[in-house]
């Protein structure tokens, strides 16, 4: 989660449009439009929007290793905070609404259910990046800023593995409720990989093969899209070591 000051439009609408899967939820917890146990429903939707907002604060980077959009990099803070919120009000949804806050009960009906401390782990992550996501932080932390915040990684990791060990299903047989640990696994795994050196350099450098080819192609019509086979010249390769460096 980076703390950026300018002003960007796609910002305030992440900020604008974040809001309203809590009120979507809200309005049906109290109209009585959830399933047969509101409160559980109400807990998992509210634990699944906020692994939805952690992995697009995860796929910003990627994005713009892909498509060049170096825009997308500011919404990773607010996108990060807004998984923050929703893992709060999941967490909360659960000790508040299933417990009452009785904290006692919550600790024996929760001894055997390892997937309640992986989220707890999760969470506290979470909260530190949201914690230090300030500017403030950023430069009184210094270079340990940025190391503190690739924990965001390891907090999608485990919010992942949370998932997994929460759905009804076996995951070694491939059997039950699978599809959302898997997808949330693989586009995890998808944005890992993309944050590799090697893979990020081989991504942006074909990136400007794509981008010259077609500006060649422009420039001349009767050329033949034979360039995407040459490889990139040196000053692309440089240009994406530098791109890989300032992220």
């Amino acid at each position: 989660m980076t703390a950026e000051k300018t002003a960007n439009p796609l910002r305030t609408v992440v900020n604008i449009l974040s809001p309203l899967p809590l009120v979507v939820l809200v309005g049906a917890y109290f109209t009585n439009n959830l399933t047969i146990n509101p409160i559980q429903t109400a807990t998992q939707r509210a634990g699944d929007i906020a692994i939805i907002f952690l992995l697009l604060c995860l796929a910003c980077s990627p994005v713009n290793t892909l498509f060049d959009l170096p825009r997308v990099l500011k919404l990773r803070r607010p996108l990060g905070l807004w998984a923050f919120y929703y893992a709060c009000i999941h967490m909360l949804s659960y000790v508040g609404l299933d417990y009452g806050f009785d904290f006692a009960f919550f600790n024996r009906d929760n001894a055997d259910k390892p997937y309640v401390y992986v989220g707890l782990i999760t969470l506290t992550l979470l909260s530190a990046l949201a914690f230090t996501s300030r500017r403030w932080w950023k430069v009184k932390l210094g270079k340990n800023w940025k190391k503190l915040h690739k924990l965001v990684y390891l907090a999608g990791a485990v919010a992942v593995l949370h998932l997994a060990l929460v759905i009804k299903g076996n995951l070694l047989e491939l059997m039950g409720d699978l599809w959302k640990p898997i997808a949330a696994g693989s586009v995890l795994l998808a944005a890992l990989t993309l944050r590799i050196p090697a893979v990020k350099t081989w991504a942006i450098a074909q990136r400007q093969k794509i981008r010259a080819a077609r500006a060649l192609k422009t420039q001349n019509p009767s050329l033949q899209p034979t360039a995407l086979d040459h490889p990139a010249p040196a000053g692309e390769v440089r240009v994406a070591e530098k791109v890989l460096k300032s992220e």
